[in-house]
């Protein structure tokens, strides 16, 4: 049978373990570090490594780090009638003007 591997984490200048795979997720759901800490496991990784950017790790460790919110631009023609129309509704369109003769 296989030498299950050993993980370490640091956090605040401070290493743990060594612990199992499952030990070191269970710390890490636990909230003891997080996936901008650092991991290493004897060849797992090339030395210590951010915990996120190990493929596979605890699986969630990916999901640490909230999504950057999506900023859209909106074109300057749409923000303008978004405003003239005060606010969420559409801008009126009004018919042209009739010139007098």
């Amino acid at each position: 049978m296989a030498e299950e591997r050993k993980w370490y984490y640091a956090k605040s200048g401070q290493s743990h373990g060594p612990m199992s795979e499952h030990e070191l997720c269970k710390q890490f759901t636990a909230g003891a570090f997080a996936g901008n800490d650092f991991v290493y496991s004897k060849g797992a990784t090339e030395g210590w490594v951010k915990a996120s950017t190990v493929p596979g790790l605890c699986d969630s460790l990916e999901l640490d780090a909230e999504p950057e919110p999506e900023h859209h631009q909106v074109p300057l023609h749409e923000r303008a009638a978004y405003n003239q129309a005060g606010g969420n509704q559409p801008a009126k369109k009004e018919a042209p003007k009739a010139v007098k003769k």
